[in-house]
């Protein structure tokens, strides 16, 4: 068969276009201020974005992109291997260490690179990975790389330590790589970290944490490692800069041994043009920003935290935890669909699942730009919902 007919059978986009219920790829004007878009010219209450810190506005962030650009131009020109290191991106990672509580970090082009990256350079042939089942698709993929490299590849149920202690016990090498988010983006719940961390010591397994999602609102802006008072205690963590960061990029913190390793064996990080002069002084700035007000509680917690409860309260199925991200939970995929297509004709957007994760929820991302008149907008608009099309999905009492 064609390799290519794969592609021309492939018909469940174009299914879902016919039917109106395609929405993938939404095209945005302009940036997303105030907690607000703008949505095929139309406006919109952006409940889908990451900017956690609502950042990306943030006018120091954009004087640091403007001035690195003016300084350095457009791009790195290079991987950093070779030609494209900067001390842009040197004092980032000096700052990112310190701020994090590690001896050391490496910049990466690409969050989703940092995961591919460290796993598959750290785990080999006789190495065991043991992936929390719902691990984020970055990791996975780092550990397909790694298996393809001769090391075995196991999961564990999610958010259980108890089932990775049976594992680990039964387990015929200590080399063990253990790798977790810190918070799972599509169900908005903390993992169990201080369990994982009992359970890998005692097992002499090394523990990595995904952070992506917490880095900037746990922790005083440390993220959860320093919410569940494990700083120390977790050997390798990555982060992606395209959250409470405000920009494109990711990074590795370690030790200094382990970073040293990285810097000359990661494949993505050797084989990659270093991360942009702009991108690289927005995170540094972003940064900057939250240690600056890392004494305040973020309001895109107290903003999730609301909004659940009133969501809640309305009979919508709401999973989620201390997070700024809130699930609501519908029961089929055209239903969930109609929601979301009835949302943004109400003037609010939220995110589907992509289509991989077969699951049927919208997706909420608070930020620190949702303020209460906005909230109570969306909650109208919620309870709109909820009397109309779907009224005979609500919980039973």
């Amino acid at each position: 068969m064609d390799l290519l007919e794969k592609c021309r059978a492939y018909t469940r986009a174009d299914e879902a276009r016919d039917a109106g219920l395609y929405r993938y790829y939404p095209s945005f004007q302009g940036p997303s201020e105030g907690g607000r878009a703008v949505l095929d010219g139309a406006e919109v209450c952006m409940l889908g974005s990451n900017d956690y810190r609502a950042l990306c506005s943030n006018l120091q962030v954009i004087g640091a992109a403007q001035d690195a650009v003016a300084l350095y131009g457009t791009s790195a020109a290079g991987p950093r291997l070779l030609s494209g290191n900067l001390d842009l991106h040197e004092e980032l990672e000096a700052d990112l260490a310190g701020f994090l509580g590690y001896e050391a970090a490496l910049v990466f082009a690409t969050g989703y690179m940092a995961n591919l990256g460290v796993v598959s350079a750290l785990a080999s042939s006789g190495d065991q990975v043991y992936l929390d089942e719902n691990a984020h698709a970055s990791l996975i993929d780092g550990a397909r790389l790694a298996q393809a490299s001769g090391a075995t590849v196991r999961q564990f149920g999610h958010m259980s330590p108890d089932d990775l202690a049976r594992q680990l016990a039964a387990a015929p090498t200590r080399s063990v790589l253990v790798a977790t988010d810190g918070l799972f983006p599509m169900e908005g719940h903390l993992a169990p970290l201080a369990e994982l961390v009992t359970v890998c010591e005692e097992y002499g397994a090394t523990l990595l944490v995904d952070d992506s999602h917490g880095v900037g609102l746990f922790g005083r802006g440390r993220g959860v490692l320093q919410h569940f008072g494990i700083v120390g205690r977790v050997p390798v963590m990555t982060l992606t800069f395209s959250t409470s960061l405000a920009s494109q990029g990711g990074a590795v913190l370690a030790d200094a041994r382990t970073i040293n390793f990285l810097r000359h064996t990661c494949r993505p990080q050797i084989f990659s043009a270093g991360l942009s002069p702009a991108d690289t002084a927005a995170a540094h700035a972003a940064l900057r920003e939250i240690r600056r007000g890392a004494d305040s509680e973020p309001d895109a917690l107290a903003a999730a935290e609301h909004l659940r409860r009133a969501l809640d309260a309305l009979g919508y199925d709401v999973a989620g935890g201390a997070g700024p991200l809130i699930p609501v939970r519908f029961s089929d995929e055209v239903t969930m669909l109609s929601a979301q297509r009835i949302m943004v004709d109400y003037g609010v957007f939220t995110n589907v699942p992509p289509p991989a994760c077969e699951s049927y929820q919208l997706v909420i991302a608070c930020t620190d730009a949702h303020t209460p008149d906005v909230l109570e907008a969306v909650i109208g608009v919620f309870a709109a919902l909820r009397d109309g099309l779907l009224s005979h999905y609500r919980r039973e009492a």
